[in-house]
């Protein structure tokens, strides 16, 4: 097979040489993202993240600035720089600069990724393409060659035409495990790049600032409530207080009607 394949490269086969291009252009990528997660957005982030909280002091942040700028230009280091910064001229500030920060920062790690299913499915559908090209001036060929040559013409030509299926598969394949490399070291980063935030956030934000979510105010008073009738309108309270000194004082007391009753019979 790949004896054929190279022989097919040596006849010059346009679809062979397209598949090259297109599959070259997706092993870049997957280099390129294999070293951007693994050397420049990467790093110890428990290590980071420890060093950090015994420089970080209330009343100095100069100390854990300086040691994010010599960590990375990038990735968490570069949040929290931002965020630092931030807590020095309002750290009323520091949660929405995190928030921009890391929604910003998130997508770089997955740039690129979803363009090699992309490739390796055109590199596929290249290749059968060919083949389909190769066998349509394979049995034109044959058609006018004499039975004797037929047979022996055939065999070889649909031989050659498989190159390019067989070609596109191997590329497709090696940029799959490629992908699928790649897309699993992006989401343990993204993982370990939430939990590094939420670090982050717990240790700047103040725990005194206020609420953003609206409070209402509720006043609990020992008054009765105000009746319809404006304020000079007695309250009910009052005015049953009212009553039962009214009763008193004019002696309709229930226990003293009672007496006078058993007094008359």
């Amino acid at each position: 097979m790949f004896a054929e394949i190279a022989a097919s490269f040596q006849h010059g086969n346009v679809y062979l040489k397209v598949m090259l291009f297109l599959g070259f252009l997706a092993m870049t990528v997957v280099f390129e993202r294999l070293i951007m997660l693994n050397f420049v957005y990467n790093l110890d982030f428990t290590k980071f993240l420890s060093d950090l909280r015994k420089l970080l002091t209330p009343d100095d942040t100069s100390r854990a600035l300086s040691f994010c700028k010599s960590v990375s230009g990038t990735s968490l280091p570069a949040i929290t720089r931002r965020a630092l910064e931030a807590a020095e001229t309002d750290p009323t500030t520091i949660r929405g600069v995190i928030e921009e920060e890391t929604i910003a920062f998130l997508p770089r790690i997955e740039m690129r990724i979803g363009s090699l299913m992309a490739f390796s499915t055109l590199i596929l559908l290249t290749g059968v393409l060919g083949s389909i090209d190769s066998l349509w001036n394979t049995f034109h060929v044959v058609g006018v060659l004499d039975t004797s040559e037929k047979q022996a013409s055939l065999g070889t030509e649909i031989a050659s035409a498989l190159n390019p299926t067989a070609f596109g598969l191997l590329l497709s394949m090696l940029i799959l495990v490629g992908y699928h490399l790649v897309r699993g070291m992006a989401m343990r980063l993204t993982e370990r790049m939430h939990y590094g935030v939420a670090v982050i956030n717990n240790l700047l934000v103040p725990s005194d600032l206020p609420s953003f979510m609206p409070v209402t105010m509720g006043v609990t008073t020992k008054e009765a409530p105000i009746v319809a009738g404006g304020p000079t309108a007695p309250s009910a309270a009052n005015t049953t207080m009212e009553g039962i000194n009214s009763n008193a004082n004019t002696g309709n007391n229930p226990a003293e009607s009672i007496r006078d009753e058993e007094e008359i019979i």
